[in-house]
Formats: structure tokens, C-alpha cells, sequence
């Protein structure tokens, strides 16, 4: 069996550390829009796509986009809300980001900003399916629905999107609105990691550790871990130096 640790008596005291982390080392986030909550020693990882305008607008939004980012917004928002009406995904999305943190002139409206996600969201758009599956998620704008949640992440995470194949490796994990399959919780958390997001990579790292959903593989752990420190991710930090890895 691969081990970091020819060791047996190492081996085994490391195995018990990072058994313990599931229970010990644990992100808490506040942010408006945060991956789905755990209650186990999991980390989570927050959002930071739900905070700006469309980073790359159609070629219908540019005009929008250059008055928002020249201070001319009341003007931005009423074109960006035509466009919008007319079904531009990305004005609708714009629209549903302006509306979920208050922003322009726009007062915060959470109902108002899942309505504009889903319009975006049923048209294909990634994030606003993200965005959305977290309103789901935390019952903000909409009934709190975990299916829902669910599903539209699993849309978005199909498109690429990391987060979303984070916090579906997280339910599956966790058991959390899905029967357990550590399995599936490995096969999200693998596309994640591969995009370098440092939790997935954490995560999957205590997943090889401890042989759930994969084959055991104490290296590949460790060489997760690493990946994940070198991002100043603090939990693998922290483990590495428990470890005496670091």
C-alpha cells in the first residue's frame, strides 16, 4: 500500500491526525453568497463570483459596462435592465448581482435578484445557476430547497464551474439532500482540485488519506496537501506542520 511513511508506528499516528481534521479543521464563511454550509470537519469555500457586473459581457452589455466602470451607473442599470427585459442572460445576471448586494441605486432585494438569476440561469448561464443554487441553498429570496440547490449546481458544475463541483462533493460526502456516495464526493472534488481551487484539493487529499471513495493513497494525500498549502490555504498549512510535513 503507497504510504508517505515506511513507518508503520508514523504511519498509523499520521493517519489518526488527519482523521482528525474532519472534525477539527473547518472554514467558516460569512460571506453573502458561500458554498453550501458543513457541519463536519469539511472545509467549505466561499464564492467570489457573485460581487461584480459580467466580468466578460457580451458585446451587447459593453456599452453598459463602460458607463458602470466610468461612474455614469443609474445609466448602466437602465440599460442593463432593458437588455435585460428583452432576455439578455447576461444583463439578467448583472441585474440579479446589482439586486443581491444593493449596489447603484439598485436597493438590496434578494427576491428580486433570484428572479434575474433564474432567467440567466434557465438560459445556460454558469454562475447565475451557482448564484442561484446558493439562494436555494441558505432559503435567501427563495424557499429554502436543497433539491433545488442541488440541481442547479449540478448544472453549473457540468459547464466547469468550480465551486459548484465543490459543493457537490461536499453534499455527497456529507450525505447532505443526497444519499452518501464518497465516491461522487471524490469525482467533483477531483475536477475542482484539477482547476486549482485549494479546498477541493484539501478535501481530496483527506479522502485518499483515508481511503473513502478511493483507493487509499497516502502520497497522493500529502502531494494534495502540498498543492493546497502552497495557495496559503490554512488548513492544509496547518495539517502539513502536524503532520511534520511542512
Amino acid at each position: 500500500m503507497p504510504g508517505f511513511n515506511t513507518d508503520s508506528n508514523s504511519r498509523i499516528r499520521r493517519r489518526r491526525l488527519a482523521g482528525g481534521a474532519f472534525s477539527i479543521l473547518v472554514l467558516l464563511t460569512a460571506t453573502p453568497a458561500m458554498a453550501a454550509v458543513s457541519g463536519s470537519g469539511f472545509t467549505v469555500v466561499p464564492s467570489s463570483h457573485d460581487v461584480r457586473p459580467e466580468a466578460n459581457p457580451v458585446s451587447s452589455n459593453q456599452l453598459a459596462l463602460a458607463r458602470f466602470n466610468t461612474g455614469h451607473r443609474s445609466e448602466a442599470v437602465r440599460q442593463w435592465q432593458t437588455q435585460a427585459e428583452g432576455g439578455d442572460a447576461a444583463a439578467q445576471f448583472t441585474l440579479g448581482v446589482l439586486y443581491n448586494r444593493g449596489d447603484s441605486g439598485v436597493a438590496r432585494d434578494m427576491i428580486e435578484a433570484a428572479r434575474w438569476y433564474r432567467k440567466a440561469a434557465e438560459q445556460g448561464h454558469t454562475v447565475a445557476q451557482y448564484n442561484l443554487g446558493i439562494l436555494h441553498a441558505t432559503g435567501s429570496g427563495v424557499p429554502h430547497d436543497a433539491a433545488a440547490a442541488i440541481e442547479w449546481w449540478r448544472l453549473a458544475a457540468m459547464q466547469g464551474h468550480a465551486e459548484a463541483q465543490f459543493n457537490l462533493g461536499l453534499l455527497y460526502a456529507e450525505g447532505t439532500g443526497v444519499s452518501p456516495n464518497p465516491a461522487e464526493a471524490v469525482k467533483w472534488w477531483s475536477l475542482a482540485a484539477e482547476q486549482g481551487l485549494a479546498a477541493a484539493q484539501f478535501n481530496l487529499g483527506l479522502m485518499y488519506m483515508k481511503g473513502e471513495g478511493i483507493d487509499e493513497n497516502q502520497d497522493e494525500a500529502v502531494r494534495l496537501w502540498r498543492m493546497s498549502a502552497d495557495q496559503g490555504f490554512i488548513q492544509a498549512v496547518s495539517l502539513l506542520k502536524a503532520l511534520s510535513l511542512d
